[in-house]
């Protein structure tokens, strides 16, 4: 079951207040705003939207104001990766939403094997009424989605895709051949030139919250197999992990006046950027 032909989803951040009491819509509509003109999607309450940090209800009041505003863009929106009861009640919630997706995370911290993992996903997937994309990211969840559990589930009509944040090409090469009917999506935005070439079906980004159309346009090169050269854009990716995402994404948009503040809520800290961040110039050696 596909989503859409959306081949760029922006994991976007999560705005707030000078104090970090509020989250700041405002700036949350324009940087939405962004994300429509450049023909993304958007994923909601990620990590990048620093989504444990949130209270459950401003997560409800975030997928209502998004909703709301009813942007000709797609809309992702994550699902708790801790507790399952609490996964559940989310996915009531949002069943009433007009939202297109769910990434689902591989739960968090407690590691479960192929079994655990399989019957996890499967009592969520039951849920779900649009398709669904696993997130593996070995290094929040301790262990990778499993290629098994990948296999186990690929019959699922709601099971339509991956987002790979494991670091390397061998993952996705794994799920493809567990699951040949299941898209696989870079996680990380400096393996997209190397994963394309293995077969993404596009990315989930982060910088893409800085630069939307030219993120667009240099996902879309790589997916076309033109090999954009990959000097300035590593460059810039690095630049964004200069310390735990996303206080770097913050910092920049606030330098670049596209939110109001960079505040990030604890325990993440603004004061751990240990150096000026300067902006980099993603000059991707081409004309569009």
């Amino acid at each position: 079951m596909k989503s859409s032909t959306t081949f760029l989803w922006t994991a976007c951040v999560t705005p707030f207040s000078e104090d970090g009491s509020r989250v700041d819509y405002k700036s949350l509509q324009h940087l939405l705003t962004m994300q429509e003109k450049a023909k993304n999607g958007v994923l909601l309450l990620g990590s990048t939207g620093e989504s444990l940090s949130l209270t459950d209800s401003e997560k409800r009041k975030i997928v209502e104001f998004v909703c709301n505003l009813k942007l000709n863009t797609k809309i992702m929106v994550g699902v708790p990766g801790v507790n399952l009861a609490q996964a559940l009640e989310w996915l009531d919630f949002c069943q009433d939403m007009p939202i297109d997706s769910y990434l689902m995370t591989t739960p968090i911290y407690t590691k479960p094997g192929v079994i655990g993992q399989t019957l996890w996903f499967e009592k969520l997937l039951e849920k779900t009424h649009v398709p669904a994309m696993l997130y593996n990211i070995p290094s929040r969840a301790g262990v990778n989605l499993h290629s098994k559990t990948v296999h186990n589930l690929s019959g699922h009509e709601k099971f339509w895709a991956i987002k790979d944040s494991s670091g390397t090409t061998q993952m996705l090469i794994e799920y493809k051949k567990a699951a040949s009917n299941v898209e696989v999506f870079c996680g990380d935005d400096d393996m997209i030139p190397y994963m394309a070439i293995n077969g993404a079906a596009g990315l989930v980004s982060v910088a893409a919250n800085i630069w939307p159309c030219e993120v667009h346009t240099y996902v879309k090169k790589c997916l076309n197999g033109e090999n954009p050269p990959t000097h300035n854009w590593l460059k810039a990716c690095k630049a964004l992990f200069t310390a735990s995402n996303p206080i770097p994404t913050k910092a920049l948009l606030h330098n670049m006046k596209l939110i109001e503040y960079k505040t990030v809520r604890l325990p993440l800290s603004v004061k751990d950027l240990s150096h000026h961040l300067e902006m980099p110039v993603l000059d991707l050696d081409y004309h569009t």
